[in-house]
């Protein structure tokens, strides 16, 4: 999952979505390339502890860190992969038959998974539901868009449905975290692939950091499609803190305006939109592509999204416990 921006493409039985923590229970082998132990994997407590674990990085300092490892590989992952294959390659001894039941297993699983999350995914509640966005997004991408998460907890839901069409045409500020990448991002991906899409999704405080640089992009020549999911709010935050300290004290410094941010847009001779419906989504989105694709400048979908509805990574959270 961690490089589902590199290697990812719709329809891959050999990628797992929902299934990672599952997969990492039951391995007996796991091999780590070019990710570090850091917070997506748990610190490596995440690993079956009695699992071989092989780890190739080009950084020896990442190799071994926060969690013991039986091989670490220092070098380029491309080569040493390369080098793998070529040793394998032709072996009547190589476990094909037992692995692929264990995927079967494990393509189950993930069946089920995405199942259970459905009820969300299709939710027409009013104020929208995040998970709804987040399968709006993932049935408007083709393969030439590329779609980029700056946000907090809305862009966490989204990883749970948003499956980029193509290797490449995922991005976000990955284990740093930060929030006011999208435009930035969207600016560069844009001058870069001319022909390709391309859609950010925000979260309302991460637009807000670098809102203004829309002008910038439309100034160069570089229009993108922004979709905001708007709480009003540093949500991610707020729950930690509403949790430990209450309504009341726990609302400090995160909770933000009710801003039309549609409005942004049009300022700057785009298209627009405000969306408090779920069934507007859809067409919504495709109003913005039109729009863009025939002015030339960004478009904003502002969409509206409930506030008490929290990923589950940050429910989980133990920062402020």
């Amino acid at each position: 999952m961690v490089q589902r921006a590199a290697f990812y493409r719709q329809g891959d039985t050999h990628h797992f979505h929902r299934t990672r923590r599952d997969a990492f229970n039951q391995a007996d082998v796991i091999i780590i390339v070019g990710t570090p132990f850091d917070f997506r994997m748990g610190y490596g407590k995440r690993l079956r502890s009695e699992a071989t674990v092989v780890q190739i990085d080009m950084d020896y300092r990442t190799v071994g860190k926060n969690r013991d490892v039986s091989l670490g590989l220092v070098g380029h992952p491309g080569a040493i992969l390369h080098a793998v294959l070529e040793a394998t390659t032709g072996r009547k001894d190589n476990g094909a038959s037992a692995r692929e039941v264990w995927l079967d297993e494990l393509r189950t699983l993930e069946a089920q998974k995405t199942e259970k999350l459905m009820p969300q995914f299709l939710s027409d509640k009013s104020p929208i539901s995040p998970y709804r966005v987040a399968w709006e997004l993932n049935e408007f991408l083709t393969e030439d868009t590329v779609y980029i998460g700056d946000g907090g907890d809305v862009v966490t839901i989204s990883a749970q449905a948003v499956q980029p069409r193509a290797p490449g045409n995922w991005m976000d500020p990955g284990a740093l975290g930060s929030l006011g990448i999208g435009t930035g991002f969207a600016m560069a991906t844009k001058l870069v692939h001319p022909n390709k899409e391309v859609l950010c999704y925000y979260g309302d405080g991460s637009f807000g950091m670098t809102a203004f640089d829309m002008e910038t992009a439309n100034r160069f020549d570089a229009p993108y499609i922004a979709v905001i999911g708007n709480n009003s709010a540093m949500n991610q935050i707020r729950f930690g803190q509403i949790t430990k300290y209450g309504e009341q004290r726990g609302g400090v410094g995160n909770l933000l305006g009710d801003v039309p941010f549609s409005k942004f847009a049009e300022m700057l001779g785009g298209y627009g939109e405000e969306v408090t419906e779920a069934r507007e989504i859809a067409p919504a989105l495709q109003r913005a592509r039109e729009a863009v694709r025939s002015s030339g400048k960004s478009a904003v979908i502002n969409v509206w999204v409930d506030p008490g509805e929290y990923a589950p990574g940050t429910k989980a959270q133990t920062m402020y416990k």
